[in-house]
């Protein structure tokens, strides 16, 4: 198995999730996603190509396409894009839920506190308006 095939599964995999996700995207995602890609491309040819260079590690000729950015190969660049495709789609499923569910506890009556008094946590209830 090439190193490209490997890379295209993870890929692959993360697009489909994205995909998925676009939908609960907030406005500007996408030029959150490209200005972020570009700095993981970047940073990941930087510390690949030292990581490489001092021989922490290497790749077999046979199993790369052969084309590299610096010392590290193309394929190399796969998993960081996955990671964030992955990453912020994963956000964009859960946050929304984490958003209503926090919106709807704010917004419920404190149930433990008696009009007039003092909640738990400190706010007072809509009754001490009156007082």
């Amino acid at each position: 198995m090439t190193y490209a095939l490997l890379c295209a599964v993870f890929v692959a995999a993360a697009a489909v999730v994205a995909a998925i996700a676009w939908r609960r995207a907030p406005h500007g995602h996408a030029a959150a996603l490209a200005l972020t890609a570009i700095v993981l491309i970047a940073l990941t040819a930087v510390f690949d190509t030292v990581m490489i260079a001092t021989g922490l590690f290497g790749y077999a000729d046979a199993h790369i396409s052969g084309l590299r950015v610096g010392l590290a190969p193309v394929e190399d660049f796969a998993y960081p894009v996955a990671g964030l495709l992955l990453l912020t789609a994963v956000w964009n499923l859960l946050g929304r839920r984490g958003s209503a569910l926090a919106a709807s506890e704010a917004s419920a009556p404190d149930e433990a506190s008696a009009p007039g008094e003092a909640s738990v946590d400190g706010r007072r209830t809509h009754d001490d308006a009156r007082d």
